[in-house]
């Protein structure tokens, strides 16, 4: 990303969410009001536009559609599994590259956590300058300021009060396929170094063939390319390297199984696929 500039991938992903919240996508009850008070011009304006044009015709399917499709069930998907971990009484929550996200705007379940949404300056600024109204839900939210390039994410998180002797659950969406594996395999690392015993992390990875020209040539303008392309199979083994034993790893077909109505609802083949993963207990073999 630019020097001084808030991601645009971000807004892009904050912009299909209100999509989303709008009704263009098939998941039953999906509600994200957050995500349409942190979108500026032009991103907001572009909102206000198809909102516009919705009145006069239904949503089409293709295009613009499957993107918020498949941003819906992904999201749907990870507020599951942090759902569940806060059910077991994990009770801290670090959002990896946290961006424009709205979780700890919107999830109820976080009133008794401490959430940590660690990312780039530039971004963080911007989304505190977007929040308004929106109060946080958890008893204490911190920003954490971190480039996954170049900084170390154990002393800003020690910095920031996290407590490695409790469980967390680790959130990163929409990260890695940004950046190299020197930077994955540095960042796994040390959070599993902070990650107590009962903790997990899910990971939103891209596989080969992710990339269209399209979208390389805006990602290249936005200069946030897509570099970091990975097997299931390589994920795992970044994963089992850090410490971490992998559970489930699907797509969007399992996803649209799972919360599309009707229930496998036909959708295209996508290389974005989301792993959950638990911390391996420190004496059980690999």
């Amino acid at each position: 990303m630019k020097e001084g500039r808030p991601s645009q991938t971000a807004s892009l992903v904050a912009l299909l969410r209100a999509l989303a919240d709008l009704g263009f996508s098939s998941v039953p009850g999906f509600r994200d009001p957050t995500a349409r008070h942190l979108l500026a011009a032009p991103w907001s304006t572009l909102l206000r536009f198809i909102e516009w044009r919705r009145k006069a015709a239904a949503p089409s399917r293709t295009g613009a559609a499957v993107g918020v499709e498949q941003l819906a069930l992904r999201t749907v998907l990870i507020d599951t599994y942090l759902r569940e971990a806060l059910a077991r009484g994990v009770r801290q929550v670090v959002i990896l590259g946290a961006g424009l996200d709205g979780r700890a705007y919107r999830i109820q379940e976080l009133a008794d956590s401490v959430v940590f949404e660690v990312d780039h300056p530039a971004t963080q600024n911007f989304k505190k300058s977007r929040l308004g109204a929106l109060k946080p839900i958890p008893q204490r939210l911190h920003f954490v300021t971190v480039n996954f390039e170049k900084d170390s994410l154990d002393v800003a998180l020690q910095q920031a009060g996290h407590r490695a002797d409790q469980p967390t659950f680790f959130i990163w969406e929409g990260v890695v396929m940004y950046l190299t594996d020197a930077a994955v395999r540095s960042t796994l690392a040390r959070v599993s170094a902070r990650a107590a015993p009962g903790s997990g992390i899910i990971v939103n990875y891209a596989t080969p063939g992710a990339r269209s020209r399209t979208m390389n040539f805006v990602l290249g303008l936005w200069s946030e390319p897509m570099i970091g392309e990975r097997t299931p199979e390589t994920m795992k083994a970044l994963l089992d390297e850090a410490g971490f034993e992998a559970l489930e790893d699907s797509g969007i077909q399992e996803w649209a199984q799972r919360f599309s109505d009707p229930p496998g609802l036909q959708q295209p083949v996508t290389h974005f696929r989301v792993v959950l993963a638990r911390k391996r207990d420190s004496g059980a073999g690999k």
